[in-house]
């Protein structure tokens, strides 16, 4: 791991997180996110139908802190402020993704839950383990040696997230 020395936060920076990648293809919608009926539930418990269309499991085998990663247009429809909630109340660290729809992105952020542009989510794999260091702009992963520039994070942002709650524990 030496070889990641550059990815550890500072004291009083954003975490340095790693976790799992649960990998998901190109236009998530918002119906595949979470359907119709489950999103007046409160967050605590829309979060266990997050995803029950396309991957039924998600929700009962997902870990405090994993990463959910994406193609183009991540909740290119999502209207809801549901659904960042119910991510961050499962313990998902952070949504990477070559884009994403506009609501989602400011829902996610005010959610304290950071949606993350990245070009080359195409080669990351289901199970890999990744090392996200937001401040850094930077995603490792662990399983390949590779690593991803974080595109859209900028100074606002950042202080956006510090000044959430929001704490995922470090693995």
């Amino acid at each position: 791991m030496a070889k990641y020395q550059d990815l550890i936060a500072e004291e009083n920076s954003l975490l340095a997180l790693t976790g799992t990648a649960w990998t998901f293809g190109d236009r998530i919608t918002q119906e595949q996110l979470l359907s119709a009926q489950h999103l007046d539930l409160p967050a605590e418990q829309a979060q266990r139908y997050l995803f029950s269309a396309i991957e039924p499991r998600f929700s009962t085998c997902v870990s405090h802190g994993d990463f959910i990663v994406a193609g183009l247009d991540f909740a290119c429809d999502a209207t809801h402020h549901v659904i960042p909630k119910a991510l961050c109340t499962l313990g998902v660290a952070a949504v990477i993704a070559r884009s994403f729809g506009a609501f989602f992105q400011r829902a996610a952020l005010n959610a304290g839950l950071p949606a993350l542009a990245v070009e080359e989510t195409a080669a990351v794999k289901i199970g890999d383990r990744l090392r996200v260091d937001v401040e850094a702009h930077i995603v490792a992963n662990l399983s390949s040696g590779d690593r991803y520039v974080i595109r859209n994070i900028d100074q606002a942002a950042l202080q956006q997230l510090r000044a959430g709650n929001r704490t995922i524990p470090r693995r």
